[in-house]
């Protein structure tokens, strides 16, 4: 038992001072620390919709301007050009719009011909309908008057102030109700100061992840080395099992604290248990293909082979462990490949 113990210290010291150990963790907290000074910066929570107006009268203008002063969860902007729309479509600044055509306000007397408004939207506006609502809900404003203007003209009624104040009354009601749209959702609440602060992403988890079980990895190396060095020859097999397991571990504690510190550095929000689990993991992976590696048939060095095939692995794990590419949006093939290296676990 004091053998064991005296190599347990031994195989800490020896991971202490490695050199390899103090750049994990210098980087993991250099990380952290870069995540926890970068300035956030402020976004609305607005969803931006585009309208187009190619109906210049002062109707629609005004109708335009009621949207864009509204405080819904939509933020309405005007923009000169279909091609500036689409612009904005292509670069992620807007997912729904509305053109609006000329002589709208006019034509929408004639129910038999009004001129359609055009609505434009991508896969990411599932709100559109939400949105249409308001727009028409700002149009009625100006189209219900030109209607009954209409009606009223082939009628041969006379449209006086008595009229015009009962048509409003009217109109209101139908609105108030919701019977034409319903428009309550969006009005017993106001947007107009609501932001939220949002930071350049660092990957401070993953890298974690990755270095626990590089780690861990050369824990398998210390022990290859030790065993082409005949150092394990006086042990027996529980004596090596327990060797094996400790290395790997002598090397993860201390990449695994410098992780947990950087954890709380950067404000992450992490599980001990899920830490503690995938480090478990970690220890027993790389234990098994230490052994896979002292039980290959031949006379040569176990650590030189597993030394010259580690840093390819290494990378490897590096692009395939969803550490800096998202892997979600990868074929099916590529998210089980990557399936084969640890850090796509954490």
């Amino acid at each position: 038992m004091m053998l064991l113990l005296n190599r347990l210290l031994v195989s800490f010291k020896r991971c202490v001072r490695s050199p390899y150990t103090a750049v994990m963790a210098g980087i993991m907290i250099l990380l952290s620390s870069i995540s926890f000074l970068m300035p956030s910066s402020k976004s609305s929570a607005y969803i931006p919709v585009a309208i187009l107006n190619l109906d210049g009268s002062r109707e629609a203008s005004s109708a335009v301007q009621n949207l864009r002063d509204s405080e819904s969860v939509f933020s309405f902007y005007e923009v000169e050009s279909e091609d500036e729309m689409y612009k904005d479509f292509a670069s992620g600044n807007c997912s729904i719009g509305y053109i609006f055509p000329d002589k709208l306000i006019e034509k929408s007397a004639r129910l038999n011909s009004v001129p359609r408004i055009r609505v434009v939207t991508t896969p990411a506006s599932v709100l559109s309908e939400m949105a249409t609502e308001e727009v028409f809900g700002a149009l009625f404003e100006y189209i219900i008057p030109c209607i009954i203007k209409a009606a009223a003209s082939e009628e041969g009624m006379v449209i006086d102030g008595d009229f015009r104040e009962r048509a409003k009354e009217i109109f209101d009601e139908v609105m108030t109700e919701g019977e034409v749209y319903r428009l309550e959702e969006l009005e017993t609440a106001s947007y107009g100061k609501v932001t939220r602060e949002e930071k350049l992403s660092v990957p401070v988890y993953k890298f974690a992840g990755f270095f626990i079980w590089m780690a861990a990895l050369l824990g398998c190396l210390s022990y290859l080395n030790d065993t082409d060095n005949k150092i394990y020859l006086r042990m027996g097999t529980a004596g090596r099992i327990y060797m094996g397991l400790i290395l790997p571990l002598c090397y993860v504690l201390p990449v695994a604290a410098a992780s947990l510190v950087s954890f709380f550095i950067a404000g992450i929000e992490f599980s001990f248990f899920h830490v503690a689990g995938y480090c478990v993991l970690s220890i027993v992976l790389s234990f098994l293909i230490g052994s896979v590696f002292v039980f290959l048939p031949g006379n040569f060095r176990r650590s030189a082979v597993f030394a010259a095939v580690l840093p390819t692995y290494l990378i490897l794990s590096l692009v395939f462990g969803g550490i800096l590419f998202n892997l979600a949006s990868y074929s099916r093939v590529i998210a089980v490949f990557s399936k084969m290296f640890p850090p796509f676990l954490f």
